[in-house]
């Protein structure tokens, strides 16, 4: 994973001087370290991803190599493709399926993702008028979505302004009370045993139901710190399972979250992604705290990650919801509620240029199939670029630049290895559960209830079809999946459908 993180050198780009003040320099050689996709001159945004994903032959064979590996283990557990393999006991079941779920998504998204791109330009064509020398295209190219979205948001609030509103602990207060409505369970900080926890800034949670006592523990692991990675997950220690003593095994979970340390006179305060993040994964938390499985192998979280992602992902739409926000969220120095025109604008924020950013990730997820399913193999006899690049100018809505191989920075190839998909189709699930339980009442207990016995309590030890069916009503077909995601997009973005 390290190899695609790995900085650009400068190389042999005959660079404008000016232009080199825009990047990282060490000693006489000069680094890309990153995309900055949002600095406002254009020049060094084209100039950082020009540079950043421009081919590796070393990165490519890698690629080819770990691509070859997974065909070969496909191969030898009797599958066509790894693809089809991945997605055995999925929710989705086939590649076929998938490319099914994609392509029906890429259609009825493009006019929306069309006019979206149009609006990015309008305002680079207002930009270059006040200040021609940081726009370099008139068109919107790979480089400028993140630009504009961020551009626009600034316009709807302050985001360090904003930070004073969600520390740590008015943002976990806003959990419990959440997880308090719907399932009855309060988070209790309860202190470790000595040698229990692997740094002293660690907190360890006991989640608490009313009648039902612990259901289990889950370790914060908060903080930023050197050694730690860079990156926000859940994992379990050991799931929930029924022992043979007729007592359940607690389940024990870790959640790894990268936040600045408080200060002497500042707690720590969440950035609008990180507080999404926050709320993300004590979904998957939860999941697992709610289990309640006879084997701890399909407890919570171990289900197939295309289900695994839904109560992550509806976790997303309560943290969105003006009226969640407006219940916990409060200035950490005078006390003041995140109300009014304040809180109205960022939860609009939440749902700009919704339809270029799922044009986006259906082209990732394209690409993940493509290189790990048979349509590779069967269509084409050329390079993993040019497949991406057939990919995007068929699917995304602004072309492929010529030497450039975002794939090639795409970890999430290794990770997800045909299953990138996953988000798109979770979040279509987790759509069509905020709406019919949900989003007249956040709060609702007897459909929290319901949502836990239906859904969270048998983690993978039923097919998630028949979970989803159970509890929605309705089998979860291709169509029903692709309508749902296109519906939650007809409802939250701001450029009519």
């Amino acid at each position: 994973m390290h190899v695609v993180q790995q900085p650009t050198p400068k190389m042999d780009f005959n660079l404008e001087p000016e232009l080199l003040k825009g990047l990282h320099v060490e000693g006489d050689t000069t680094f890309v370290n990153s995309l900055q996709s949002e600095h406002f001159g254009e020049p060094i945004r084209e100039l950082s991803y020009r540079i950043y994903l421009y081919p590796n032959e070393r990165t490519e064979l890698l690629l080819s190599n770990m691509l070859e590996g997974r065909q070969i283990i496909a191969s030898m557990t009797g599958f066509k493709t790894f693809a089809e393999r991945a997605l055995k006991g999925t929710l989705a079941e086939s590649p076929e399926n998938v490319w099914n779920f994609l392509e029906n998504i890429a259609e009825k998204i493009r006019d929306g993702a069309r006019k979206e791109y149009e609006i990015m330009r309008s305002i680079k064509m207002e930009k270059k008028e006040t200040d021609s020398i940081s726009v370099r295209h008139d068109e919107i190219m790979p480089w400028d979505p993140p630009y504009f979205a961020n551009y626009c948001r600034k316009k709807l609030y302050d985001e360090e302004s904003i930070c004073d509103y969600f520390s740590l602990g008015v943002c976990m207060e806003g959990l419990n009370m959440v997880f308090k409505s719907l399932f009855d369970v309060t988070l209790e900080n309860v202190k470790p045993e000595e040698g229990e926890v692997w740094h002293y800034d660690i907190y360890k949670l006991a989640v608490t139901h009313r009648t039902e006592g612990i259901l289990g523990y889950i370790y914060c692991d908060f903080f930023d710190r050197k050694e730690k990675p860079n990156q926000d997950c859940h994992f379990t220690i050991h799931g929930g399972r029924m022992k043979e003593d007729g007592e359940y095994q607690l389940p024990i979970v870790v959640l790894h979250l990268n936040f600045m340390f408080p200060g002497s006179f500042t707690p720590t305060l969440l950035q609008p992604s990180q507080l999404e993040n926050l709320f993300h994964e004590f979904g998957h938390a939860m999941h697992s705290m709610l289990g309640r499985t006879q084997y701890q192998h399909v407890t919570g979280t171990r289900c197939p990650i295309d289900f695994a992602e839904v109560p992550s992902v509806l976790m997303e739409y309560f943290v969105s919801d003006p009226r969640v926000l407006s219940a916990f969220a409060k200035h950490y120095k005078t006390g003041e509620p995140l109300e009014g025109e304040r809180l109205m604008n960022f939860c609009k924020s939440k749902r700009l240029f919704l339809y270029s950013d799922y044009q986006l990730q259906v082209f990732y997820a394209l690409v993940d199939q493509a290189f790990h399913g048979s349509w590779k193999s069967d269509t084409y006899d050329c390079s993993y670029t040019d497949i991406l690049r057939d990919i995007q100018n068929k699917y995304y809505g602004i072309p492929h630049v010529k030497d450039t191989a975002w794939h090639l920075r795409f970890g999430h190839l290794v990770g997800y290895g045909g299953k990138y998909y996953s988000y798109l189709m979770s979040r279509a699930v987790a759509s069509r559960i905020w709406r019919q339980f949900f989003k007249d009442d956040p709060f609702n207990r007897e459909n929290g209830e319901r949502y836990r016995q239906e859904l969270l309590a048998h983690g993978g030890e039923r097919h998630p079809s028949e979970l989803i069916e159970a509890l929605l009503g309705e089998k979860p077909t291709i169509e029903m999946l692709t309508e749902s995601l296109v519906e939650d997009l007809r409802q939250r973005s701001l450029i009519p459908a």
